[in-house]
């Protein structure tokens, strides 16, 4: 899996296990787009809760469309976090974390 060289973009969520939890942080890092070949990829990867590390890549036909799709994966991977460990992921508060999605 490639690394992320720089990073352009990144968030910090916050996860409880239950609401009387003391909340955890979830740190979102985008990487820039890197040309590969024709297309283009975005790596982005996803730390926390706790020692969790995932790290993802996603491809498109340009810049614009490999970047779209990391943003668009993240709160899909994310919610994948809140089935398996039974939490709640939240940002600023609420359950919106602010992510564009497909359309």
């Amino acid at each position: 899996m490639p690394t992320i060289k720089r990073v352009v973009a990144e968030r910090v969520l916050d996860f409880r296990q239950s609401e009387e939890s003391k909340a955890q942080r979830i740190r979102v890092r985008i990487g820039a787009p890197q040309r590969q070949g024709k297309d283009w990829s975005v790596v982005y990867e996803i730390r926390g809760p706790g020692r969790r590390r995932e790290k993802r890549e996603v491809w498109g036909v340009d810049s614009v469309q490999a970047l779209h799709m990391a943003m668009a994966n993240v709160p899909v991977d994310v919610r994948g976090i809140e089935v398996s460990t039974g939490g709640k992921v939240t940002f600023l508060g609420g359950e919106e974390l602010m992510f564009p999605s497909f359309k």
